[in-house]
């Protein structure tokens, strides 16, 4: 009975500071409820909501590890998404159901409970299917990373669901143009038209796309990319190029937070010493866990780049920059989902030391900060 209590109360723990990061933001949730309710306030109408099954939009998004051995051997990737749909009309997470978006019963669950049509010959619920596979393909919910898939696959919804400006989006873009530049100059260097720099600009436009695979095919055939596998592939360098710029970003913020776990991790006031003793194991594997996730980024995003810069800047083998490029999905889906969730115990942590300069916390607020960070950097 203990146990259960014990259990009860952390799962109720993890749904409170959950609820907490649909308020402070986190590209592990996708809060579509929040996001179409500010669309509505903006007059968006029916043709430019995200989904066309309306209840659709009042769902919340939640990037989490699979719960059971069965559905971990049966994915293809390490972390899947849950559609929740609360009871509430305020869309909170007291109260609601929930189900992962490869679930062989996903279908019928819509069906029920959000009123997606059954019709195996429904337009919109395939549109909307289509929406949910983007959702559950991306390692995060970055704005950028789904904004520029829903581009890629023909849709255009409200900008209002995306949280980014036209303006932050194009500044993203053309930073990741400007590395796919000198691929398309080594592929094509052969090129001597006197348009050659319009020309050159035009496939770097088509590598963004990566629609147009005959134009391509000197480049896919350079990095030896196989045709079935090049849109994916193309995609998932796209990615571990957006990350590698976020990574630069956050540096400051995630070594203020390794400070502090350093540093001020300790209670303000006394406890008996067998409590202080669970929590400094717990603070210490807390501590071993983000660093894991820390260097675990490190070291990815530093074997791209270092593989980017010999066949680039020294000219030297392309095999490094080919083997990159060949296990680029897994790498995309790795980074993405360690740097979410370092993003995402950060958030916490901040919701509970907020900008003060004093940033000790009493017992039961460290208990309970690092049993939850546990979970989100385990992926428990």
């Amino acid at each position: 009975m203990g146990h259960t209590r014990k259990r009860v109360s952390i799962e109720r723990l993890a749904v409170e500071q959950l609820s907490r990061m649909l308020q402070a933001g986190s590209s592990r949730v996708f809060n579509c409820a929040a996001l179409h309710r500010n669309v509505l306030a903006e007059g968006g109408a029916p043709g430019q909501f995200l989904f066309k099954t309306r209840d659709l939009n009042n769902a919340i998004f939640m990037k989490e590890t699979y719960p059971d051995d069965d559905m971990r051997e049966s994915a293809t990737k390490p972390v899947g998404t849950k559609v929740f749909f609360s009871y509430s009309e305020k869309a909170d997470l007291d109260g609601g159901r929930s189900i992962f978006l490869n679930d062989r019963n996903l279908r019928t669950a819509l069906q029920f409970q959000a009123g997606m049509s059954d019709s195996p010959e429904s337009a919109e619920a395939e549109a909307d299917l289509k929406i949910l596979k983007i959702l559950d393909d991306l390692p995060s919910v970055d704005p950028f990373l789904f904004r520029e898939r829903m581009e890629a696959e023909g849709f255009d919804p409200h900008p209002g669901y995306f949280e980014m400006t036209a303006a932050e989006f194009g500044r993203v873009r053309d930073h990741v143009m400007k590395q796919f530049q000198p691929i398309v100059e080594t592929a094509f260097e052969g090129v001597t038209d006197a348009n050659r720099a319009s020309y050159l600009k035009t496939l770097v436009n088509k590598l963004w796309d990566a629609s147009d695979m005959e134009a391509l095919k000197p480049l896919l055939q350079a990095m030896q990319i196989q045709d079935s596998d090049a849109s994916d592939t193309l995609y998932a360098w796209k990615g571990v190029i957006y990350y590698e710029h976020i990574f630069s970003r956050r540096q400051e913020i995630w070594k203020d937070f390794a400070n502090w776990l350093n540093t001020e991790s300790r209670p303000l006031d006394s406890m008996p010493a067998t409590a202080q003793a669970t929590l400094n194991d717990q603070v210490g594997q807390w501590r071993k866990l983000y660093q894991k996730r820390w260097k675990a980024v490190h070291l990815m995003l530093a074997e791209y780049r270092n593989s980017y810069e010999t066949l680039f800047r020294d000219h030297k083998s392309p095999e490094p920059f080919i083997e990159f490029l060949h296990k680029s999905g897994k790498r995309f889906f790795q980074i993405g989902d360690s740097m979410s969730r370092i993003d995402h115990s950060i958030d916490l942590w901040r919701t509970y030391v907020g900008d003060s300069s004093m940033r000790y916390l009493r017992f039961e607020q460290l208990s309970s900060l690092s049993r939850v960070s546990i979970r989100i950097l385990s992926g428990s």
